[in-house]
């Protein structure tokens, strides 16, 4: 019986003995391991275990407990970035950090993604005092253990074993980076992102200041609407990375949990502005202008309900609803535009596609739904790059043709339909340049003024389209006689005009002599109708210093009248004066 009672009692040590020696082994299984030594490149969020509050704050002490009790309660993240998308529970990411060697090694431990709300981290070694550092949205940047704005603590790891626990909550997308490295390493990474975001807001910013040079020169709203388009997409941005709170309002707590979801309704209110003025909704698509209209006040007043009430979370939500109404009505517009025959429509077409590819690969991979990285974290950013210079395109596009119609409609207007010469509009502004820079050389100039003889009684006779068709004939042969250099224009009715640079009165007479020599050779047959014209020539010289063109063309008007008188097909010369 004694030795019955000492086998059990042996049996009763042994158990006792396996339980303490598998309790701390449970542990070190619960907690990942990481050595002090390593100097991680990447993120590494895959290196340690996390656990999700269930709707109920938990304290340091809860944690560990949580984890003794059911180390099952802990989940290893299947990549190195922790991603649980839009408006999830606080996360506690847990750890050992051991250090093998007789000296503190210091690392610094960073979330680096600039919107999370609070983020606390906890370093507990045993025989010291628990370290606590705060950061994230909530906490003013001087109020931060480190002021920066990406949550961070920097420790020095004493030998042996250290617990650390992060805890991070945020409304917004829960997007966990974590990383483990030296000071030295964490600076590469940052100049490496200042970088990028100097580059993309770089060109983000030139294009809005030229937009907004063009709109203050040509004053077309879709460059101003423009200009602010790509504007507020770095405001956008600015404030939910970070970089705007740490540069522009470092100690205001409220406005940076409210500005993100309000300047994402105002980019989305100013890509749509400048859509609907970019392809013409209000005139050519008015069912789809109103429609967008009142899209946009909507979508205004329910922030502003949000905001009346409180509900930062709800106004997130709203904001991030309204990104892919905004793409779809972008594309929507873009495509049926191109469709009824706007070319420029391609370029916006293409460029918000790109943006929407951007859009779409950064939301899936904040969400968790495709595995992080840093293509897809950016993706946004170089989208909207991509769409920002192909939207330019599409600008510049539009304002080329805008400019050829305008040169088109400038030089019509210069140009006589019936004959094709220049009409009075297009000849005075060249034949003043003319004039100005003969009396600058003191050269030789005159005027010719031509009339058709008789014009009206050919009118009357065979009627006025074959009247015009005639005078359509005559100009072509005026613009044949013509020396190279000459200016010829339709002057009125049936009369023309001549300007003959470097020419005297004596080479005038012979070229004046010429039209009228071929004119009154010249044989119209029209519809079985021979018909013959002639005309009457009227020129003046530039004789003396200070004579103007319009004095110039009075004197050969007046010379044309005296050719007419003396009995036409004629011609008749005088010199300008001073006196005159």
């Amino acid at each position: 019986m004694q030795r019955h009672w000492f086998v059990f009692f042996l049996l009763t040590i042994l158990n006792l003995t396996t339980c303490a020696l598998a309790e701390p082994a449970h542990d070190n299984v619960a907690w990942p391991l990481i050595d002090a030594r390593a100097d991680y490149q990447g993120a590494m969020a895959d290196r340690v275990a996390y656990l999700v509050e269930q709707g109920e704050t938990l304290s340091v002490d809860e944690v560990q407990s949580l984890i003794s009790a059911d180390p099952d309660a802990l989940t290893r993240p299947k990549s190195s970035v922790l991603a649980n998308g839009l408006d999830s529970d606080a996360v506690w990411l847990v750890a050992k950090i051991f250090n093998p060697t007789d000296d503190a090694i210091l690392r610094r431990v960073s979330v680096e993604t600039g919107w999370l709300e609070r983020v606390d981290f906890f370093l507990i070694t045993e025989g010291q005092l628990p370290q606590h550092f705060i950061s994230g949205d909530r906490i003013a940047l001087g109020h931060r253990s480190v002021a920066k704005r990406i949550p961070s603590a920097d420790y020095s790891f004493p030998p042996g074993e250290t617990r650390l626990l992060i805890r991070v909550e945020t409304a917004d997308p829960m997007v966990v980076p974590l990383h483990f490295s030296s000071v030295a390493v964490s600076h590469s990474r940052e100049q490496s992102e200042a970088i990028f975001y100097s580059f993309v807001y770089g060109v983000m910013f030139a294009l809005s200041a030229y937009n907004l040079m063009l709109y203050a020169g040509l004053r077309k709203r879709r460059y101003l609407f423009y200009s602010l388009y790509t504007a507020i997409f770095v405001v956008v941005t600015a404030s939910y990375n970070g970089i705007a709170m740490a540069l522009l309002w470092p100690d205001a707590v409220g406005w940076q949990q409210w500005a993100p979801p309000l300047f994402m309704l105002c980019f989305v209110s100013s890509g749509l502005a400048f859509a609907t003025s970019f392809l013409k909704t209000r005139r050519r698509r008015p069912w789809l202008h109103k429609t967008i209209q009142t899209i946009g006040v909507a979508y205004f007043a329910l922030f502003a309900a949000c905001f009346a009430l409180d509900q930062q979370g709800l106004a997130l939500q709203l904001a991030f609803l309204i990104v892919p109404v905004f793409t779809v009505l972008m594309l929507y517009m873009g495509v049926s535009s191109w469709m009824r025959g706007n070319q420029a429509a391609r370029y916006f077409m293409l460029g918000t596609l790109a943006s929407v590819i951007g859009a779409f690969v950064t939301a899936l991979t904040v969400a968790g739904v495709i595995t992080y990285s840093q293509l897809g974290y950016y993706a946004l950013d170089i989208g909207m790059v991509v769409d920002a210079m192909l939207l330019m395109l599409a600008l510049a596009d539009l304002a080329r043709k805008n400019k050829v119609a305008r040169v088109t409609a400038e030089r019509t207007a210069q140009i006589d339909l019936l004959t094709g010469l220049n009409n009075r509009r297009g000849f005075l502004p060249v034949a003043e340049s003319f004039w100005s820079l003969a009396t600058r050389n003191k050269s030789s100039m005159c005027v010719a003024m031509i009339d058709i003889d008789h014009f009206k009684s050919i009118n009357d006779q065979y009627g006025h389209a074959a009247g015009d068709r005639i005078l359509k004939k005559i100009a072509e042969e005026l613009d044949n006689s013509r020396r190279k250099g000459d200016l010829l224009a339709r002057w009125g009715g049936e009369e023309f005009t001549l300007l003959l640079p470097e020419t005297d009165e004596a080479e005038a007479l012979k070229v004046a002599e010429r039209f009228r020599h071929n004119i009154e050779q010249l044989v119209v047959n029209d519809c079985g109708r021979v018909i013959r014209c002639t005309i009457s020539v009227g020129v003046a010289s530039r004789h003396a210093q200070h004579v103007t063109l319009e004095h110039a063309i009075s004197k050969a008007d007046e010379e044309l009248y005296q050719a007419k008188v003396q009995g036409r097909n004629q011609i008749s010369t005088g010199r300008t004066s001073d006196a005159a």
